[in-house]
């Protein structure tokens, strides 16, 4: 692996040098700031594997390199673990928001550091195949139900920072200190008929609609410490952290206000008629080897059980399902 580690004070740089040297990760090129580290991705060739950032640093810091890593076509998928000292959580969840992959906590375990830097690259390795797509970008002679992905992949979306991978989100949840997990909520969002909205719309129209459920979920939960990932198959992960948790289901409803007051449409013009289900919000299991799957299969398990009862409801009303789902 080539590694770039950014880091104002030398002594850390040093460090840094040694332990990878030691783990047999010898190729590192060390920056002293976010002026330098960028010049040296812009010039240099090879390309670099991973990235190691400081988050406080003089001039720019490292959550502004981090984004403006991102913008460089070869470093869109590359691993990004920052190093921080910074206790604060909007620290933290600014730097997912800008792109990173992973944190590691000053002073670091040399194990640990290293560890999840492998973990990093191979994990990766399997999601640069998750899909980037602009709700923005026009798409000439673009067929319906015709995408590059499967309905069962997790996505990106341009201009969506709060929207990561969800192994970075796991990543996230994984580190959460007792005192943060006392704070923080997760929940799940299910998108109705997500598998017709998948046959019947474009890539772009299928970015739209995803890009609306997101806009509209932040507008509701209204809080920047909001971090959320897209599994694939319609459903949405939300972590809170730091704020009281929205009022359920008065969520779910305001969701549906925005989204039916939103511009999501067709090529043609025809409304999009979204729907969501939205699960009760849940306290993350503190078993830090268990937290991740568990936390998340049960927030799920919740957005499933809220979905089918809205189905019942809709049947026991005669409404049958949305127009736009059909």
């Amino acid at each position: 692996m080539r590694l770039l580690a950014v880091d104002d004070d030398p002594v850390v740089l040093d460090l840094l040098s040694v332990v990878f040297g030691q783990e047999n990760m010898p190729d590192i090129t060390c920056a002293q700031s976010a002026e330098q580290a960028l010049t040296i991705l812009k010039e240099d060739e090879d390309g670099f594997d991973c990235l190691v950032l400081d988050i406080e640093m003089p001039g720019m810091n490292g959550i502004t390199l981090c984004r403006e890593a991102r913008k460089i076509s070869g470093y869109r998928d590359t691993p990004i673990v920052m190093l921080t000292s910074v206790r604060e959580r909007i620290a933290i969840e600014s730097a997912f928001a800008a792109g990173a992959t992973d944190y590691v906590t000053k002073p670091f375990d040399v194990k640990e550091i290293t560890t999840r830097i492998r973990v990093a690259k191979r994990m990766s390795e399997t999601t640069e195949r998750a899909p980037r797509l602009d709700p923005l970008a026009p798409q000439h002679d673009a067929e319906k139900g015709v995408h590059d992905f499967e309905i069962t992949c997790p996505v990106r979306l341009n201009q969506q920072e709060q929207l990561i991978l969800p192994f970075s989100l796991g990543n996230y949840l994984s580190q959460l200190s007792r005192q943060a997990l006392d704070n923080c909520c997760v929940f799940a969002v299910k998108i109705e008929g997500i598998d017709k909205l998948y046959a019947n719309c474009t890539t772009q129209e299928y970015a739209i609609a995803l890009s609306e459920i997101v806009d509209a979920i932040v507008e509701v939960v209204d809080h920047p410490n909001l971090l959320m990932a897209y599994e694939g198959n319609g459903i949405l992960l939300a972590i809170s952290q730091g704020a009281e948790p929205p009022e359920w289901p008065l969520i779910e409803d305001r969701t549906h206000s925005l989204l039916n007051e939103g511009s999501a449409i067709y090529a043609d013009g025809t409304p999009m008629d979204l729907r969501v289900s939205i699960g009760n919000p849940i306290p993350p299991y503190t078993n830090r080897n268990q937290r991740v799957k568990k936390t998340f299969d049960r927030a799920i398990d919740r957005a499933m059980m809220r979905s089918r009862s809205n189905a019942a409801l809709r049947q026991k009303n005669g409404k049958g399902s949305p127009a736009g789902i059909l």
